[in-house]
């Protein structure tokens, strides 16, 4: 396939994305039928950050894209460190809301990779920026600083730490082993435990993130959202072709 009827599949992919990512994410799906993966790799790598978040955003583990099977660990960190452009209000504004989200999104884009090897190396790769290590550790802030056994209305907050250190606070014994527990794949354990199996590192990463911080777990997580708004609006500048984003969403003040 010649570099132009690359290019021009990625220009097409881009114009419906700037109108309306679901039908560039089924279009590309239609796509994907005619080429082979390399061909589709083409035509990811001719795609701006931009078209690519816009798109992989309106995914989740119950429907996936092969746009997000296909993309390199580089291309997935970019995404992450992206998206806090595209948080509405309601999900920058509400720390249960942002937790949620964040888990969601990085459990797609890693669990939907073939591989251990895919996945650790997305992993590493998103830890290795600032903005993504933030964002690692937002689904997990209260996991892991909630006090043990901590109560908000009907909701028992049951903190754990995976190695007893005499520093961390809710040690429990719970060891990092998904099948051992029983834990479900909506269940941030589970992937708190995932990123512990295929990246310790990543995950001493997280945890010492967290205890340098002093404050309790709700103004750590507003923190770390200014943080990834202005890390990703700084980045942002220093690209002419991510202008536009100014025009589609509203930045967090």
């Amino acid at each position: 396939m010649s570099n132009n009827l690359i290019e021009l599949t990625a220009a097409e992919i881009k114009d419906l994305a700037d109108v309306e990512p679901q039908q560039a994410s089924k279009r590309f799906e239609i796509i994907a039928n005619t080429m082979s993966d390399d061909q589709l790799v083409d035509v990811i790598e001719h795609m701006d950050i931009v078209t690519l978040t816009q798109i992989n955003s309106h995914h989740d583990i119950s429907c996936p894209s092969i746009m997000s099977e296909l993309m390199s660990p580089e291309q997935i960190r970019d995404i992450v460190c992206q998206q806090p452009l595209y948080w509405e209000e309601q999900i920058k504004t509400n720390a249960d809301e942002l937790m949620h989200h964040t888990f969601e999104f990085l459990t797609y884009l890693i669990r939907i990779q073939g591989t251990e090897e895919k996945q650790a190396a997305i992993l590493e790769c998103i830890a290795e920026d600032p903005a993504g290590l933030f964002y690692l550790s937002i689904p997990f802030i209260e996991l892991i600083l909630a006090p043990s056994g901590e109560q908000d209305g009907n909701t028992i907050y049951e903190s754990f730490d995976d190695e007893d250190d005499g520093e961390t606070v809710g040690y429990s014994n719970w060891q990092a082993d998904e099948e051992a527990h029983s834990l479900a794949m909506d269940d941030p354990r589970s992937l708190y435990a995932l990123i512990k199996q295929l990246t310790p590192d990543v995950a001493s990463s997280i945890k010492n993130l967290l205890r340098n911080e002093s404050s309790g777990w709700e103004q750590i997580i507003g923190k770390f959202v200014n943080e990834l708004v202005l890390q990703a609006k700084e980045k942002n500048e220093v690209a002419d072709e991510y202008a536009e984003v100014d025009d589609m969403f509203t930045f967090l003040d």
